[in-house]
């Protein structure tokens, strides 16, 4: 199966296409695995069964992500094959495309590097006050506090990943 055929039978559709049972089983599973992590705190009230829960889902949103990634490059390739004269150019594996440390731009790796910290620092410091928050709304008598603030979370993910990237380009 060339890589063309596969892009269109099971990855992110093109421009203008409707959403494929593939982008539809993606969304869902990655909405119910983003409820499910920031819903937990509802049902597993206790530190120790919470974090067991969650480390179940890691694992399953990492697979998500590899999945999602290897479509994406696979769709980068056909777009820049199908735009390139030579093909055979843009056949790249990682048989065929050789590293080189001289390549390397050290000042572009560090400041992506320190972006890479402060986004890191940025996720961890929003997940604590999503935390906190659904806690203080939980003892304030609030009812299915984390569960209330997953849902609108879960509907982001769904979101941010059926949006056309050739929509906004």
């Amino acid at each position: 199966m060339s890589a063309s055929t596969r892009h269109e039978s099971s990855g992110r559709g093109s421009h203008g296409q409707i959403v494929t049972p593939h982008q539809l089983a993606i969304t869902g599973i990655g909405s119910l695995l983003t409820f499910a992590w920031y819903a937990s705190p509802d049902l597993f009230t206790e530190k120790k069964p919470r974090a067991l829960v969650r480390l179940g889902i890691i694992p399953a949103l990492t697979a998500l992500t590899a999945l999602v990634a290897r479509d994406t490059v696979t769709a980068v390739r056909d777009d820049i094959a199908s735009e390139s004269p030579d093909q055979e150019a843009w056949e790249m594996t990682s048989d065929n495309v050789k590293f080189d440390p001289k390549n390397l731009d050290w000042r572009v790796l560090i400041l992506l590097g320190a972006f890479g910290t402060v986004l890191l620092g940025c996720s961890i410091w929003l997940e604590f006050w999503l935390f906190r928050r659904g806690e203080r709304r939980r003892k304030s008598g609030v009812k299915l506090a984390h569960t209330r603030q997953a849902i609108p979370i879960s509907l982001l993910f769904a979101a941010g990943y059926l949006v056309d990237d050739a929509q906004t380009n």
